[in-house]
């Protein structure tokens, strides 16, 4: 009992060191405190409205085939706009395109809001606008990934992104009830705050100072740019075996999920408890991330725990998480076939999804600071396109995980649609020990020389 009070003080000491560090950073880096908010901003925008599209479909039409329809709308530009996305940026700056991709958000949905006020609104008119800010939303997300480490020292690049990623899962969590909430009060509500916060983070970019010339890169062909955003992404050891293990582990989840609603579908589970399993994932990613920085010291604490087994040590080391055989990439995939492993052993219950879901996002925030961190070392003109081109692949992943799921586990018991998962996750770490990415990870430009032990 004792020994457990004293890990919690130390836990809570290690959280208020934390929080210091992440003020100083915002004292000391004026640059990544206007980014920071604008970034925070336009996400709870963007989280919002995706409660409040489809809402407002249904409102307008009574018929909830539109939903899918204006969902649809909204997320299908990210299947095709981030190659080219993340060349434009490469060629016009990153700070340039946020501050206009933010202005065009705000005029798009206060035109919205005077349509509405009108009475005039048709679903042709949402459908327009949902596609529309979705490519502008694309373009925010590439360019705001490429910014956000050119805003603060080289050092601190790795707590800056921490910093980010924290804020944009504690974001997401509070985006979705707050957009459900404030159409409550009224459908018109939602939209007038976000055409406001749009316009907030749009000022707030603004203030950033003028970032590098993007002149060289304007001179390229936009093929040739993109060709060349897809050939570095390829031949960077570390970032292909990343996309490619982050889009298979967002696949899987994606299905996890299916199969949970399913369950929780014919088990007539309430929807605030389906809400509530579903926004673990959420709370796992506020932790990874928040503790992303002081993972050195949870890896020299795992080692002291296992040193004095030889077969505790041997498994820590093929799961990454020894400090001479780490790897995030490897240890994220482990995470996730243990947590497929919980909803097997406890059973398909509502606390065994939402475990399984915590520990997925705990690893998930992690890997996804490890994988910014190395991409914030690419030369900064061909930065933002090899962001678009990895964002890509894991967000295909996202987008299609659900009709995968549904071709391939209808009728099928939820039981076997879990051992499927399990069996090919464990797969996946299988080859991602024998592939050997976790024990280092180049630097793809100068700065610190290695990224071994991310």
């Amino acid at each position: 009992m004792k020994a457990a009070k004293v890990r919690i003080s130390e836990a809570v000491v290690a959280g208020v060191r934390q929080i210091k560090q992440f003020n100083a950073l915002l004292v000391i880096h004026r640059p990544f405190r206007w980014a920071w908010m604008g970034s925070s901003f336009s996400m709870l925008s963007t989280r919002t409205l995706g409660v409040t599209y489809p809402l407002l479909a249904f409102t307008i039409t009574d018929s909830s085939a539109w939903i899918g329809w204006v969902m649809f709308a909204s997320t299908v530009p990210g299947l095709l706009c981030y190659i080219p996305a993340g060349a434009l940026i490469d060629r016009l700056g990153p700070r340039r395109v946020l501050v206009w991709s933010e202005t065009g958000r705000a005029l798009l949905v206060a035109g919205l809001c005077a349509v509405m006020f009108s009475g005039s609104l048709q679903i042709s008119h949402l459908m327009a606008l949902a596609l529309a800010e979705g490519v502008l939303s694309v373009l925010t997300s590439v360019a705001e990934t490429a910014l956000i480490p050119r805003t603060v020292d080289p050092d601190d690049v790795g707590l800056a992104l921490s910093m980010h990623e924290t804020t944009l899962h504690g974001v997401v969590l509070a985006g979705r009830p707050l957009g459900g909430l404030l159409y409550g009060i009224g459908p018109i509500v939602p939209f007038a705050v976000n055409a406001g916060t749009f316009l907030f983070a749009a000022l707030a970019l603004r203030r950033l100072p003028a970032e590098w010339s993007a002149e060289a890169a304007s001179r390229e062909k936009l093929l040739s740019q993109i060709r060349s955003g897809l050939s570095e992404l390829w031949h960077h050891r570390f970032l292909r075996w990343a996309t490619i293990i982050t889009a298979l582990t967002n696949l899987m989840v994606q299905c996890l999920i299916v199969v949970f609603l399913s369950v929780a579908t014919a088990e007539s589970l309430h929807p605030v408890l389906v809400g509530m399993v579903l926004a673990a994932a959420g709370v796992g990613g506020v932790i990874g991330a928040f503790i992303s920085p002081i993972r050195e010291q949870i890896l020299l604490r795992i080692e002291r725990r296992t040193s004095r087994r030889e077969w505790a040590t041997r498994l820590t080391r093929r799961m990454g998480l020894s400090r001479r055989h780490r790897s995030m990439m490897l240890a994220h995939v482990c995470a996730c076939a243990a947590a497929l492993g919980l909803t097997l052993v406890f059973g398909q219950t509502s606390p065994a999804f939402a475990a399984a879901l915590l520990v997925i996002g705990l690893a998930g925030g992690l890997s996804n600071v490890t994988v910014r961190t190395v991409l914030s070392r690419v030369p900064a003109e061909k930065n933002a396109r090899v962001v678009s081109a990895s964002r890509l692949g894991t967000y295909s992943a996202v987008a299609l995980g659900p009709l995968l799921a549904t071709l391939l586990f209808t009728g099928v018991e939820p039981y076997i649609s879990l051992f499927v998962l399990f069996v090919l996750m464990l797969l996946l770490a299988v080859v991602t020990s024998l592939r050997g990415i976790a024990s280092s990870a180049p630097a793809a430009s100068p700065g610190p020389p290695s990224i071994e032990g991310l």
